[in-house]
């Protein structure tokens, strides 16, 4: 009796879970709706680093500057690597009048500025020119 019991419970098991049929075609209609939402969109990557380099300006301040993309912006730190950055970016280029033909795309001419208009950064390489909103413009210099 206790032998035919234990025989009978997983069959009877087995059995039940076939029959649980049901469930399945519901969750898939779920993930199949949450799949036809639009997606947000994504937004535009911020341009990858191309340089780094410390400099010591006129009044022997270290600037730490980050360039990044095709000199199109440039993350500008004063001090210490860790302090708080100030990104200054190209100015956009201004729209072609009607008819005539675009630019070429090519890299950022003129300097470089923060939102605020307080922060400037022209050159690159060796030398930079540099105005910090709290001083005047300065020469900076790369060893």
């Amino acid at each position: 009796m206790k032998k035919s019991i234990l025989l009978i419970a997983p069959l009877s098991m087995l059995a039940l879970a076939a029959c649980n049929k049901s469930e399945t075609p519901a969750a898939e209609g779920e993930a199949t709706a949450g799949a036809e939402a639009p997606a947000a969109p994504v937004a535009e990557m911020p341009p990858a680093i191309t340089s780094q380099a410390t400099y010591r300006c006129a009044d022997n301040t270290i600037v730490h500057v980050d360039f990044l993309g095709k000199n199109e912006a440039a993350d500008i730190r004063v001090g210490d690597k860790t302090a708080a950055a100030v990104r200054v970016k190209a100015e956009a280029p201004a729209a072609p009048a009607e008819g005539a033909a675009a630019p070429a795309a090519e890299a950022p001419t003129g300097p470089l500025k923060s939102e605020d208009g307080k922060t400037m950064l022209s050159g690159s390489g060796k030398q930079i020119n540099l105005k910090l909103a709290d001083k005047g413009a300065q020469t900076c210099k790369s060893n």
